[in-house]
């Protein structure tokens, strides 16, 4: 098993990671960091070169509990302790304005997510809905800020729609110093931004499912979200990704439903469902498994893939 892939938690049925500790409602934040395993700490400690002479300026981030090294970083960075990290994420959205339904460590606790549901709902057309999440990433290893952004999750596939409908205001992010407990009131202003922006993409996931493609354009869309190319198109790996693909726009989780089959909605939705089960995780680290395919996901190749899709889905509704 890789390397804290246990240290997760989850609500209701198994999600995209499927693995970890299964709660039957969803939990505080106190709740939340016991049971996903993240009630450790990390230390900033001097490095010393062999022989004993210090290294002037760098330091290691170290967990406490398993010793582990997690990465290298210099004299302003300061660790968000993960207790502290559930704590500013309750000052940001209001402890009885959200609940935690999953939360975890990826690597060996390099990187610790949490994910909120929000209250209200997004109606595309009929019984499609997307619920509003609420996801949270704080690096121990100093290649990251803290990033605070807002994730859809549709219900009845359970695909994550991570997209940023522009560059501005995609997300909050705060850098690892002393002031970041200081700082709650900044970022609900950003969120507040971006929560306006959960209007506009529902607006415009109305408008994909308005718009009817036929599997002609489908094979068109596949190639300009980059999933095949036109020079692939006799190799047996591009045609196995365009038969996937194709399976999951005529038979995808909810893509069946009244008024959301053959549209660019379900275009955009078989690649989300694509890149979150069924893409193998092309992530360039030593993670395995599931492991790699949250990462993936949630800040990856998968995400970019999502991205991607999204863009040329809008493109087809223009």
């Amino acid at each position: 098993m890789p390397a804290n892939i246990n240290t997760m938690m989850y609500v209701g049925e198994k999600p995209w990671h499927g693995l970890g500790k299964r709660l039957e409602k969803a939990a505080t934040s106190a709740e939340a960091i016991a049971a996903a395993g993240l009630n450790w700490k990390v230390d900033k400690s001097p490095l010393f070169l062999e022989g004993g002479k210090k290294v002037e300026g760098a330091f290691a981030t170290v967990r406490e509990d398993t010793k582990q090294v997690l990465g290298v970083v210099g004299n302003v960075y300061q660790p968000l302790q993960n207790k502290d990290a559930f704590s500013f994420f309750d000052a940001i959205v209001g402890i009885k304005e959200a609940m935690y339904h999953t939360a975890g460590a990826l690597g060996q606790g390099e990187c610790v997510w949490i994910l909120a549901k929000l209250p209200g709902l997004i109606r595309v057309v009929g019984d499609d809905v997307t619920e509003k999440y609420l996801l949270l990433t704080n690096r121990h290893d100093g290649w990251g800020s803290v990033q605070v952004l807002f994730t859809p999750i549709r219900v009845v596939c359970q695909n994550t729609l991570n997209v940023a409908l522009s560059s501005e205001g995609a997300r909050a992010t705060l850098r690892h110093t002393t002031t970041i407990g200081l700082r709650v009131e900044e970022v609900r202003q950003q969120l507040g931004i971006i929560q306006a922006k959960f209007g506009l993409f529902e607006e415009a996931a109305k408008s994909l499912s308005k718009v009817a493609i036929g599997q002609k354009s489908f094979n068109t869309y596949l190639k300009n979200v980059g999933l095949v190319k036109d020079e692939d198109d006799s190799s047996s790996r591009a045609k196995k990704i365009m038969d996937e693909v194709s399976l999951l726009f005529e038979h995808g989780k909810g893509n069946d439903l009244p008024g959301v089959k053959g549209t660019a909605w379900a275009a955009f939705n078989a690649v989300a469902e694509y890149a979150d089960y069924v893409r193998p995780s092309r992530e360039k680290n030593s993670d395995k498994g599931m492991n790699a395919r949250a990462k993936s996901i949630l800040f990856g190749t998968g995400a970019t893939l999502k991205q991607k899709a999204w863009t040329q889905a809008l493109a087809l509704a223009r």
